[in-house]
């Protein structure tokens, strides 16, 4: 796991800074204490490291040292002082650090806090850099560097939007409003809006200071998330990255709680309707079969009406976390609802498929619920569809009535 490395030399100030990181984050934090430990450190940690915590006057380093010495690694940095000096961050924005705060007991933590998870998630995506000018495009990948974005760049409508064709981690674009070839910036979002949704792809359209402010409104109509006048102020431009981000990853964290079964944490029956039709397209493509199991925990209804609906959840929980054990990370496994389970398997034979399902009959017989002096046995019934439909609810009706027959006969078995 990637680290945080804190960069303090007044003891006191370090417990206290570590003490508020650790009430935040699960992140290892490292700590040296002056210049040449820092040298030393890095040596052998620079690539470990996501963001720095520093303090401006570090002792052992003439003043900025310590600040160049981890933008020569190119290490995100926040940097603290005890008081706000105007040179100081004039200093410091030019030296492209992320950011500039005071280091006194939990100032500025809530922001603090968002900035460290916000570098920590931007190790994973791109920005695409859209202007004319190559000198502001280095410029600005300079400026995003430090915030832990990588960038790509583009001059013209067609390389843009064949680079977010190519990378899917693409999150965020900003575009100028003059860029090379036919049509405007404003013109591209509007482009670019036609495959790629506000909810998954951010835009933040650029114009130069000057322009009529109409330009504004007409990147927000086209569909810009946000928009920004240059030359810009550093911080600002951080800022407006900052909740354009944390928008998309709301967005997601939305969607992913709605194809998530709050009790079982397995995928839900929305998340089987819209995954399935993957497999399925792919499955047809390459005319292979799939593998459809629909399960169903033998007399629930009498373990909900005897022990109360406590109990059935616990056992609905056990039940998922067998299943989770038991199956790779790439096969769907849903709660369709209440005691009824469904998995899609791709990449078997039907033999293959039958033992896996058989095998896993046996291990939730072999794996009895036992708590605050309740001790029961668990059994399930498993109708199996081996084969290809051109829908999930076809085959999901097949793999049913097999599962009807093998609770007709006695439970606690398997039907292919």
């Amino acid at each position: 796991m990637k680290k945080i490395l804190l960069i303090e030399d007044n003891p006191e100030l370090l417990k206290n800074k570590i003490k508020e990181l650790r009430k935040s984050f699960i992140f290892p934090i490292d700590t040296v204490e002056n210049f040449t430990q820092l040298q030393e450190y890095l040596v052998i940690n620079k690539d470990n490291i996501f963001i720095a915590l520093l303090d401006y006057f570090l002792d052992g380093a003439m003043e900025g040292q310590g600040v160049d010495l981890l933008l020569e690694h190119k290490i995100p940095t926040i940097v603290y002082t005890q008081e706000y000096s105007t040179e100081i961050r004039e200093i410091l924005l030019d030296k492209c650090v992320f950011e500039y705060l005071i280091k006194k007991p939990n100032s500025d933590l809530l922001y603090s806090t968002r900035l460290i998870e916000r570098v920590y998630k931007n190790n994973f995506i791109k920005v695409l850099i859209v202007d004319g000018s190559k000198s502001f495009r280095n410029k600005l990948a300079r400026n995003l560097q430090q915030f832990g974005l990588e960038s790509l760049q583009s001059t013209n409508a067609k390389t843009t939007l064949e680079l977010l064709e190519e990378h899917c981690d693409i999150q965020l674009v900003l575009i100028d409003l003059d860029i090379s070839g036919d049509i405007q910036g404003v013109e591209l979002v509007e482009d670019i809006r036609k495959n790629f949704p506000s909810t998954t792809l951010g835009i933040i359209g650029m114009t130069p200071h000057g322009y009529n402010s109409q330009l504004s409104i007409e990147f927000l109509k086209k569909g810009a998330n946000d928009f920004i006048t240059k030359p810009f102020v550093k911080e600002q431009l951080n800022l407006r990255i900052l909740q354009v981000l944390e928008m998309l990853d709301t967005i997601q964290e939305k969607n992913i709680e709605a194809t998530i079964d709050p009790l079982t944490q397995l995928k839900n029956r929305r998340a089987l309707e819209v995954e399935s039709k993957v497999l399925i397209q792919s499955a047809l493509i390459s005319n292979q079969p799939l593998s459809v199991a629909m399960i169903d925990i033998d007399h629930f209804k009498v373990v909900n009406d005897t022990y109360g609906h406590a109990v059935g959840d616990d056992i609905l929980k056990l039940i998922s976390q067998i299943l989770k054990s038991n199956f790779r990370k790439k096969d769907l496994i849903v709660r369709n609802g209440g005691e009824e389970f469904c998995i899609v398997l791709d990449d078997l034979t039907q033999e293959k498929a039958i033992d896996i399902f058989e095998a896993l009959i046996k291990k939730i017989a072999s794996t009895p619920y036992e708590k605050d002096g309740v001790f029961l046995n668990i059994n399930v019934s498993i109708g199996l569809f081996h084969g290809i439909k051109n829908d999930i609810k076809s085959m999901l009706t097949l793999a049913d009535k097999k599962l009807y027959v093998a609770k007709s006969n006695g439970r606690n078995q398997l039907v292919s």
